[in-house]
């Protein structure tokens, strides 16, 4: 429902810290009682990039070795990473004391994001269509389910997110900009907020250099801007447009440089490689309709049918109705995004995942709208809400945790006074299964399947390429006997077995997952040196074939010579 007066301090609540740290009390108990892995990126885009700044040690991908990667967002966990160092060795923390606050630190930080994210929301909410809408869209933000799996993980998809739903609030919508009037009260201009407009740009640049893809967005609220605005404004749009994006655009430059060591410019390289390219193809392609049969679903989960209601309602009004104007603009943004991603093969619910605020705020609008008593609203609202409850538990407690609970094993192990340490671990399963240094840390060498992409390669060549972890999953019996030694087991010289030369060594521990145990098994033989030490339930079911069954880790016999080999 439109408020008559939009003044933005219609809703106070928003003007409160009380509020803000309730719900960064709430996003902090979220990140750090997530249990389960996601997605690589998670790690390998964000912290193991950040972990090499601070500490000269991690594994970069290929994205980092070809600069299609700003290092804007790692950079913030690099700033956090060397906080937290400093002050555990300020105060004398123990080896083991000092891993778990450097794992909790970028954990925290993600937190304030996400938390800034709901806040701004409700913020955006009661900006546009009144208090009620904006307490509204509170409770669907924190009662998301994909918010409570997705927004503490340190995707840059989850800053997007938020620092997109902060541009979005100081946006200049039409309803809210202030009116000139002439002497007889008639309105003959509008004029837009300059200081606002410049505060929602810069958030706006920041996010698109974070994802560049988050153009789109701001493509099609900045032509409905332009087309409504007076002449005037329209040249100071442009100006602080072409200002604030040259600004962003050169200290990013300069950032880059100062990361990579020559010039860089990763957004060319992005829709380079992405579009140009099809690389990303390789990870992966899905059906046209993969965002709304799939993607859209799961992120709404419950708030689905008064998200699609919202959407028509709002599509189906005219675009400069009193109150209804930025509502029209939103929907319609929502619509053209998803069309777009849709044209792309490679398809992730967390591309679309910065739209999720913008159905938040227009749900939010449309079920005050209904008309329905209060208390049937609010019984409809905690309904909707607790139906997430459980798929958010699942998805944050149980849905893939033994890859991530074996990385916590490691890096307790892994500790200079834990009688299981280790010197070295190995990973037989598909690449980037799990966290990497910036998760285990410890001094062991890591290795694990690789799995670059064909850069470089003809049409033709990439047809019948194979990554290290394709082949290996191919014959898994025949690349352990191309590419590593002899099998430690009772009997054989472990010396020779040092001196073989051979792309990797067999490590003190062993990780794989629960679909190879056989394989291996049968491969290492009765007389192995190895045992099963560990096992860690991941998940009860997996649409990858490779990743079922539990995550096992074989340990080398301590008084098995030679276990730790060169690793890369």
């Amino acid at each position: 429902m439109s408020p008559k007066n939009p003044d933005p301090r219609v809703l106070r609540f928003s003007s409160t810290s009380l509020i803000f740290f309730t719900i960064l009390s709430f996003r902090l108990l979220n990140a750090l009682t997530i249990r389960t892995f996601f997605q690589p990126d998670e790690f390998f885009q964000s912290l193991e990039p950040a972990w090499k700044m601070v500490f000269d040690e991690g594994w970069l991908t290929w994205e980092w070795k070809n600069r299609l990667r700003s290092i804007a967002h790692p950079a913030l966990f690099a700033a956090i990473y060397k906080s937290a160092d400093f002050i555990s060795n300020l105060v004398g923390l123990q080896t083991s004391a000092r891993a778990e606050v450097l794992a909790v630190a970028p954990k925290v930080l993600q937190a304030v994001f996400a938390a800034l994210g709901d806040y701004f929301t409700a913020k955006l909410a009661g900006k546009l269509f009144g208090g009620a809408a904006g307490w509204t869209s509170l409770w669907f933000s924190i009662g998301s389910a994909f918010h409570f799996f997705c927004s503490t993980r340190t995707f840059s998809n989850s800053l997007e997110t938020s620092i997109t739903t902060i541009a979005l609030y100081y946006w200049p919508w039409p309803q809210l900009v202030t009116k000139k009037r002439d002497a007889k009260s008639v309105v003959v201009e509008g004029q837009i907020d300059r200081k606002e407009l410049q505060l929602s740009l810069l958030f706006a640049a920041f996010a698109c250099i974070l994802r560049p893809t988050n153009v789109l967005i701001w493509s099609s609220l900045g032509l409905f801007l332009i087309y409504h605005s007076s002449s005037r404004d329209r040249v100071r749009i442009v100006t602080e447009v072409i200002r604030v994006g040259i600004t962003a655009l050169v200290l990013n430059a300069v950032a880059d440089h100062q990361y990579y060591g020559v010039w860089a410019f990763p957004p060319v390289k992005f829709f380079e490689f992405n579009l140009v390219q099809s690389l990303s193809v390789f990870y992966g392609s899905n059906p046209w309709h993969y965002y709304l049969s799939q993607g859209l679903p799961l992120l709404l989960t419950s708030f689905l049918p008064v998200t699609t209601y919202a959407l028509y309602s709002f599509l189906n009004r005219s675009p400069m109705e009193h109150g209804t104007a930025a509502g029209f603009q939103l929907a319609s943004t929502v619509v053209l995004v998803t069309s777009l991603y849709s044209l792309i093969s490679h398809k992730e619910f967390r591309f679309i995942y910065p739209l999720l605020p913008i159905l938040h705020v227009l749900s939010a609008a449309k079920f005050e709208h209904l008309s329905w008593r209060t208390s049937t609203k609010k019984w409809v609202l905690i309904g909707m809400i607790l139906l997430n409850i459980p798929v958010a538990w699942y998805s944050t407690q149980v849905h893939q945790r033994g890859v991530v609970d074996v990385v916590e094993w490691l890096r307790k192990t892994g500790n200079v006074d834990n009688p299981e340490k280790w010197n070295s671990v190995g990973f037989l399963m598909p690449c980037h299964s799990t966290g990497w240094r910036s998760s285990v840390m410890g001094d062991g060498e890591m290795w694990a399947l690789g799995c670059e992409p064909p850069i470089g390669l003809s049409s033709e060549e990439r047809v019948s390429y194979l990554d290290e972890a394709d082949r290996f999953y191919a014959s898994p019996v025949e690349f352990l006997e191309t590419q590593f030694p002899t099998p430690p087991s009772t009997g054989r010289n472990p010396m020779k077995r040092m001196l073989e030369e051979k792309t990797h060594q067999w490590p003190d521990r062993l990780v794989l997952f629960g679909a190879l145990e056989d394989t291996i098994k049968s491969y290492l033989g009765p007389e192995t040196e190895y045992r099963e030490c560990k096992r860690f339930f991941n998940s009860h079911a997996h649409d990858d074939p490779r990743r079922k069954g539990d995550v096992i880790v074989y340990c080398l016999r301590k008084d098995a010579v030679g276990g730790a080999g060169s690793f890369m």
